[in-house]
């Protein structure tokens, strides 16, 4: 099948990939010279494991300009990046769709990968993509796990018009039937049997990705908010979260309490499944609170920090990237988190094993290993949950630093094995002597008094 991918960013360039790899013919279309100048000499701009070899492995054709008239099926994973309103900035979008609606064939199978909000597929359907067939197809990767997520996804979402249905399963008939993938990367996949292939609506199959990245948030605002309560009563939050994961109907899966989430979804589409509640006139009053919990999370360990350190004091901070397995730092909490230490009077020396700079005019250093970023700083504060972090030797850590404070901001560190090192220990809800008193009634009524 002769397949034309607009956009060469993560999205794009792990479905261009992926495709490329099941014998499509490849073309993608990228219009920014540096990322396209990067992906013409073998490098991978965005850092993802394995894409790099993956690509090397395969024939994809990175253009500037693309005539779409050969395509059988064109991608579109341009962004869409979050406005000032919460919704998201459709120009790109638009732009692909009145280039391909001029050169694309009648006939022609449009997938938008991209997020786009809710009416969007049918509304390009009846304008500028009228000649051809358009279908959501949002897409479920997870940076650090893309090439795996693609070739070994838990569901297929596609919604359109009944004729392009086959196109579709086509397109992904060796996904669906697992049939001549990469073993190397399916080590850890327990799935077995064709990979489910749901064909709804396109307004439902739009609808379905924000679902779900908006139930994934609140679940993780939810264990932060059971993890802030356990410490407040005087409970173990692990234990407490650990025993609701070990119900099937729950799962273990983003139930560590940190210090927020961020990354270039969940912000973004919380936000956009907000406004289309609004823009219909409906309250979600669960997601509302979930994203309030979000930032009242963030701003409360800033808060724990600030309060034991003088102004002019340096922290160490152990992560940058929005979480551990990427580069990606758009939306981090570990950069939010920075901008408010230093709006707070501290300096910050950083340190993350895939980010070596930070853009705009963020004034942190940024170093080399964690030992420099650690060398005389009154506090260390873990922000992303590298594994590196997870297993640092605290004791040489504690022997560099100049102040005995260490915030755990992802619940990777054993609150003994800080003490043991010499660490004074605080988790995401900060110490436990900053918890809430509570007065022998109230522990009364909680069943918690001794």
């Amino acid at each position: 099948m002769n397949v034309t991918v607009v956009g060469a960013g993560y999205v794009g360039a792990i479905s261009a990939t992926v495709l490329a790899y099941l014998g499509d013919r490849i073309t993608c279309v990228e219009s920014d010279p540096v990322r396209l100048a990067a992906w013409r000499s073998g490098t991978d701009p965005l850092r993802e494991p394995g894409l790099g070899d993956m690509l090397r492995r395969v024939d994809v054709r990175f253009v500037r300009h693309a005539d779409f008239a050969d395509a059988d099926a064109i991608l579109v994973a341009v962004g869409t990046p979050m406005g000032r309103d919460g919704r998201p900035d459709l120009e790109q979008v638009e732009t692909a769709a009145a280039q391909i609606g001029a050169r694309a064939r009648p006939g022609a199978v449009v997938l938008m990968r991209s997020t786009v909000p809710v009416g969007t597929c049918d509304r390009l359907q009846s304008g500028p993509l009228h000649a051809q067939r358009v279908v959501s197809n949002p897409e479920f990767l997870r940076e650090g796990h893309a090439l795996r997520d693609a070739f070994f996804p838990d569901r297929i979402i596609a919604g359109g018009p009944a004729d392009a249905r086959a196109t579709v399963a086509e397109l992904y008939g060796r996904i669906i039937d697992r049939y001549g993938l990469p073993r190397d990367l399916s080590a850890d996949n327990g799935s077995s049997g064709p990979v489910p292939f749901r064909w709804m609506s396109a307004t439902s199959a739009e609808l379905a990705k924000y679902a779900a990245n908006g139930f994934l948030a609140t679940k993780l605002s939810f264990a932060n908010e059971i993890a802030n309560l356990a410490q407040a009563v005087g409970a173990d939050a692990s234990a407490v979260l650990g025993s609701m994961g070990l119900d099937p109907r729950i799962g273990s899966q983003f139930l560590r309490p940190g210090l927020g989430w961020g990354g270039s979804c969940f912000p973004k589409d919380t936000r956009a499944l907000q406004a289309i509640g609004d823009g219909m006139g409906y309250d979600f009053l669960v997601l509302k609170a979930a994203i309030e919990q979000n930032a009242r999370q963030l701003r409360g360990f800033a808060a724990a920090i600030e309060r034991e350190l003088p102004q002019g004091a340096t922290v160490g901070l152990l992560g940058l990237a929005f979480k551990a397995g990427t580069a990606d730092t758009r939306e981090s909490p570990a950069i939010a988190l920075a901008r408010l230490l230093l709006r707070a009077g501290l300096a910050v020396n950083a340190y993350d094993p895939a980010v070596r700079e930070v853009a705009g005019d963020l004034k942190i250093r940024v170093h080399s290993t964690a030992a420099e970023a650690c060398d005389a700083a009154d506090a260390v504060v873990i922000a992303t949950e590298w594994p590196e972090f997870a297993a640092i030797d605290l004791g040489a850590v504690r022997r560099l630093t100049r102040g005995d404070l260490l915030f755990d901001g992802r619940s990777v560190i054993a609150p003994a094995a800080a003490a043991a090192a010499g660490f004074r220990y605080a988790g995401p809800a900060g110490f436990s002597e900053r918890s809430i008193e509570m007065t022998a009634v109230q522990r009364l009524r909680l069943g918690t008094a001794a």
